[in-house]
């Protein structure tokens, strides 16, 4: 018998990912993400693990360039001794002439296994695996249906991966959704998922999420998780590691006189040095005539724009005044869109076809209810 399993669980690498939206910054972007994965190498033998599951999306698509792959896999090859389970996730599905086909995968050292089935891998006589790898981009089934119960009697370690949506959040919920109790269902010791970039827990179900950040919306990403379990059905040690080297930082700030820029100068000298930072700076200006503050802001922006990593300065948002623009909705489609609005930019998941919605960026959300209110007649900043 063992004494105690110790594992890594990773996920959404997305290597090769083109991050446009970093402009002239994408180059390094994609760069920090080998420099990131070389680091979770090196703490996986420092921690010394039994084994790593990386819980799909390694790659961004099945277009990367050959250059991608072949860097992925001297990465992986350097976990050697260490096994590695790689699961094609919906951004690489398991389909011919993928990625997973290119003669530079074929350099992978035998170390690594590409979990491409739904049957049990045993790992150890005491630990089995229960892979879900996807064969398509979208899909409304659920792909870890196929995970047997336990039999009774059964003592292995069991352990479930799969990439898709817990039914308990909303961004992206109807792809791949997968049911919020199935690791109680099938007495699953651990179930290592993948396709949230934030790192997030439901009891044994959990979503390691991204390695690197993606975009400012991500709540708690650039993590990978370290799980102990003792034995079969013990309560699984979770322990996350912050791994990531950029750091994506949004800040909305109201802006009414000089102390609320230089508030907003000590919130970003809090960050720590900021050459690994990407910052998006949203200034919010109800009704601000204080040029000192706004020649203030214009002089911020420009040390923000020589120090940072990356900078999106926003242009300036007049916010509505709700609570009297929305006295004059009148009741209806629009007084519903507005309280789906409401509902989103207060980051709550809204009832009805407002749902899918839920994941828009923040400042669409306000700009929409803006013009919302002004297009029904309410008074705007």
């Amino acid at each position: 018998m063992i004494n105690v399993l110790k594992f890594l669980h990773t996920s959404d690498w997305q290597m090769g990912m083109k991050a446009v939206h970093t402009g002239t910054k994408a180059k390094e972007v994609r760069e920090k993400r080998f420099e990131t994965a070389q680091h979770i190498v090196e703490l996986a033998h420092q921690e010394d693990v039994d084994f790593v599951v990386l819980a799909g999306d390694t790659f961004e698509d099945h277009n990367v360039d050959d250059l991608v792959v072949k860097r992925t896999v001297d990465i992986l090859n350097q976990f050697a001794p260490i096994p590695v389970y790689v699961l094609p996730g919906n951004h690489d599905p398991w389909i011919p002439g993928g990625v997973w086909e290119r003669d530079s995968w074929e350099r992978i050292g035998p170390h690594v296994t590409l979990l491409t089935e739904n049957e049990e891998y045993c790992h150890s006589d005491d630990v089995v695996l229960y892979p879900c790898p996807l064969t398509q981009k979208q899909s409304g089934l659920d792909p870890t249906a196929w995970i047997p119960r336990r039999d009774e009697g059964d003592t292995h370690i069991r352990i479930g991966i799969a990439h898709g949506s817990l039914d308990l959040f909303a961004d992206d919920a109807k792809n791949f959704p997968i049911a919020r109790d199935r690791a109680d269902q099938c007495d699953l010791d651990y179930l290592a998922l993948g396709h949230w970039h934030s790192f997030q827990q439901s009891g044994r179900a959990v979503y390691s999420g991204t390695m690197e950040p993606t975009s400012f919306r991500e709540r708690d990403p650039g993590n990978v998780v370290l799980v102990g379990l003792k034995e079969a059905r013990a309560q699984p040690q979770i322990e996350t590691q912050k791994i990531n080297a950029l750091q994506w930082v949004e800040i909305t700030p109201d802006i009414h006189t000089v102390e609320d820029v230089e508030s907003l100068d000590a919130q970003i000298r809090d960050l720590g040095p900021l050459a690994s930072v990407l910052l998006k700076i949203s200034p919010i200006l109800e009704e601000c005539t204080d040029s000192d503050a706004l020649q203030r802001l214009d002089t911020l922006q420009k040390e923000m724009q020589e120090r940072a990593f990356y900078l999106e300065w926003a242009e300036p948002v007049c916010r509505t005044y709700i609570g009297e623009a929305s006295a004059q909705l009148p009741d209806g489609i629009l007084s519903q869109v507005d309280e789906a609005l409401a509902a989103i930019e207060d980051e709550r998941i809204p009832d009805g076809p407002g749902r899918q919605f839920a994941d828009q960026d923040l400042e669409i959300v306000r700009t929409a209810r803006n013009l919302l209110h002004r297009l029904a007649g309410g008074r705007s900043a």
